[in-house]
């Protein structure tokens, strides 16, 4: 059975922290569940590929700060990359390289967390 805290090593998350705020790996799974049903990856990858820089941003911002709230950090920094590009809401060459990177991270991320939560059901 995989632990919450080697599911954050494995993810490169900060347990630590996470741990201190919410006491117990069993808020930590229900908070990690939630994100698993969270939209606004999906979000972002619609609003890019309709070339609406205003949603992207706002889409990855919230997932920037859901990360950040659940000490995922590894993939809040690649996320975070990807929203100042964003922030000024146009077209820029950067975006397509960092979303790849969010993708990958965030694929990472889900697959991290359904191994946790399936283990543990």
């Amino acid at each position: 059975m995989l632990s919450v805290e080697q599911c954050y090593a494995q993810l490169q998350g900060d347990y630590a922290d996470i741990i201190r705020r919410m006491r117990t790996d069993e808020r930590v799974e229900k908070f990690l569940a939630m994100l698993v049903r969270d939209n606004s990856f999906d979000q972002l990858k619609t609003a890019l590929q309709q070339e609406d820089y205003e949603t992207a941003f706002r889409a990855a911002h919230t997932l920037k700060g859901v990360l950040l709230n659940l000490s995922l950090t590894a993939q809040a920094e690649v996320i975070s990359e990807l929203t100042e590009v964003l922030r000024k809401q146009q077209a820029d060459e950067k975006i397509g390289p960092l979303f790849e990177q969010a993708s990958a991270a965030y694929a990472e991320l889900m697959a991290g967390i359904r191994e946790l939560l399936e283990k543990n059901e």
